[in-house]
């Protein structure tokens, strides 16, 4: 995995840190193993990473490797628009949300499936009424944590846009204690200025040996449905801020990512370790995920895997 960093070669599918949907994210996996992905992003879920290993089993996909990512309070990637987030006597049934939800995790007129729900908060800004809203939903990290890596977790990802420190001081203190060979730190611009940006990831390292740290840039979380310049943008703009601070750390982009990102970076004059793909990486293939019989189906597979192909072509450096 050192190699693919170093190499800049870093292709990571991100099947979603909330996803717990674990047939799609069986098929997720296979897709893009076949297509050589060697790097995917999951709930910290023992039956998720399980699910993962699965779909890279039946690939006969080799090297593969997984990370395992957690938030701290206030960071959206550990929130939830479930069942008890909706206001029924709110509700006028007029089916934005579902019509909206990138993931398919509601039905109409306000049935909501958690397990599918990855956090992204669309739904709750096209409800007209307020009916959905959005909730926390965090897990044991001390418990879950070292069992997933004894489990084949090789990377631990923490996203910290939130401000409760004490959690994130708390949460990275037991990743750091499962000494895995790399951690992640997943950042965005939202909620911190860029010195405040750098000051943390300082702060976040000062303790760690140099690279054995991936500074996951997000431009903008989970905004990656268009395939254009102006999409992948604030993840280009984050990781200049990162690679201008010169740390010692391996650079990848996320949040807004899609095929134009790598292009962009390069006109820029940036050149990071990798990118991941998250939103964009699983739209371009949805059509097939939803097939009930994706898995007899060779032709749709097929085609699956070709459009998997060229959005990795696309950003390797």
């Amino acid at each position: 995995m050192l190699d693919l960093l170093k190499n800049k070669t870093f292709f990571k599918l991100v099947c979603g840190a909330g996803n717990e949907d674990l047939e799609s994210i069986k098929k997720l996996v296979y897709i893009y193993a076949k297509a050589g992905c060697k790097v995917f992003d999951l709930s910290a879920k023992k039956e998720v990473l399980e699910s993962a290993k699965e779909g890279a089993r039946l690939a006969k996909a080799k090297d593969v490797h997984y990370c395992v990512s957690v938030g701290i309070k206030g960071d959206p990637h550990i929130s939830k628009a479930g069942v008890n987030g909706v206001n029924g006597s709110a509700c006028i049934k007029c089916g934005n949300c579902a019509r909206s939800c990138p993931n398919s995790a509601i039905f109409p007129p306000n049935i909501i499936d958690e397990k599918k729900c990855i956090g992204c908060g669309i739904c709750a800004k096209k409800c007209p009424t307020g009916a959905i809203k959005m909730y926390e939903k965090d897990i044991n990290v001390k418990e879950i944590l070292p069992h997933l890596v004894q489990n084949g977790a090789e990377i631990l990802e923490l996203h910290i846009m939130g401000h409760d420190k004490a959690d994130l001081d708390y949460k990275w203190d037991i990743i750091n204690s499962c000494q895995t060979e790399l951690s992640s730190i997943c950042i965005d611009r939202e909620n911190f200025g860029n010195k405040e940006v750098i000051e943390r990831i300082k702060y976040m390292i000062a303790e760690r040996k140099p690279y054995t740290t991936i500074i996951q840039a997000d431009g903008v979380p989970m905004s990656g449905g268009c395939d254009d310049y102006k999409t992948t943008l604030q993840a280009v703009a984050m990781a200049e801020v990162i690679q201008n601070a010169n740390l010692p750390v391996y650079i990848t982009l996320s949040g807004g990512t899609n095929s134009k990102t790598m292009e962009l970076c390069h006109k820029c004059n940036l050149y990071p370790n990798g990118v991941a793909i998250g939103s964009f990486a699983r739209k371009i293939v949805k059509q097939y995920l939803d097939l009930p019989d994706f898995w007899e189906n060779s032709e749709a597979k097929n085609k699956a895997v070709a459009l998997a192909k060229e959005l990795m072509k696309s950003n390797y450096c």
